[in-house]
């Protein structure tokens, strides 16, 4: 019955892994080690969600440095690891760790080997670790939400799952395969209207969309600076110096294919924080409700 929360822990573990490592989770590096080993000062939860054959796992290995894979081979239960990130202005070790999610997992039958004797726990499964054993938001400081442009079914998962994300939670939702515009269905005007209509209470995090191809890494570089948003939500939980103000807000130079409107410039809401180095340069801005 508690065998899922037992391999989450590590007490059980799957045949040929390393008996050290849990079920669902990826060794660190050595690079990794050394980094956290000098200590950590903030730990951030990325969590990744989509429907099926949307590009989640490769997106999840993308961000570990892993090269693409062709093949498409469907994830039986939610995948952890841990990435390198570093926000650019400040010496903090940052431990992002990143949840493959799948919503509904694929249970495991126990008794895979030679049979020796009746055993009523034979036809038992192992409860997958999914969206439904475990609830994937908790201490969640940001979410990629992804669907495929070219498939309609995948959007109508964005429909239905966008507005149970934490309103605190900020959210990249990422149309991936882009590499495949020409058979493009759902267009980003469509995916903006959706957010922009939304019902959300005042003081909510807020939505941006992007479009991405794993095969190429197109977008990789921006989700990368779409985490800081999350980092620096936790330097202000934290009472470190983010200055609120009232201006107009510039993206720097070459994000208009991923922030914003795409091929132009998004008009800025009345007002924006900016966060700023101690030098006084702005880093990162977004919208305040």
């Amino acid at each position: 019955m508690f065998s899922a929360l037992k391999k989450l822990v590590g007490s059980e573990q799957a045949p040929g892994r390393d008996k050290n490592i849990p079920a669902g989770l990826q060794s660190m590096n050595q690079a990794l080690q050394r980094r956290f080993a000098k200590g950590v000062q903030y730990n951030m939860k990325i969590v990744i969600r989509g429907d099926r054959n949307t590009g989640k796992t490769a997106l999840w290995h993308r961000l570990q440095g892993r090269p693409f894979v062709e093949e498409y081979i469907p994830t039986q239960e939610i995948q952890v690891t841990s990435i390198h990130w570093s926000y650019k202005t400040t010496d903090d070790i940052v431990k992002v760790e990143v949840w493959d999610v799948v919503d509904k997992g694929k249970c495991k039958k126990r008794g895979d080997g030679l049979k020796m004797e009746n055993d009523p726990q034979e036809a038992e499964s192992d409860m997958a670790l999914d969206a439904e054993f475990l609830d994937v938001y908790k201490s969640c400081n940001g979410v990629v939400m992804m669907f495929d442009i070219t498939k309609q079914w995948t959007f109508n998962y964005i429909l239905r799952e966008l507005p149970k994300v934490p309103t605190h939670v900020p959210v990249c939702v990422l149309g991936n395969y882009r590499d495949m515009g020409e058979h493009r269905v759902i267009l980003p005007d469509d995916v903006r209207d959706f957010i922009d209509n939304l019902d959300r209470p005042p003081g909510s995090s807020y939505f941006r969309y992007a479009e991405s191809s794993m095969k190429n890494s197109f977008g990789l570089k921006y989700l990368h600076k779409f985490f800081n948003i999350p980092f620096l939500q936790l330097q202000v939980r934290r009472g470190c110096a983010v200055l609120l103000v009232s201006e107009e807000v510039r993206m720097p130079a070459g994000w208009d294919c991923c922030w914003g409107r795409f091929g132009g410039k998004e008009e800025p809401s009345p007002r924006h924080w900016v966060g700023y180095s101690l030098e006084g340069s702005p880093l990162l801005s977004c919208s305040i409700p």
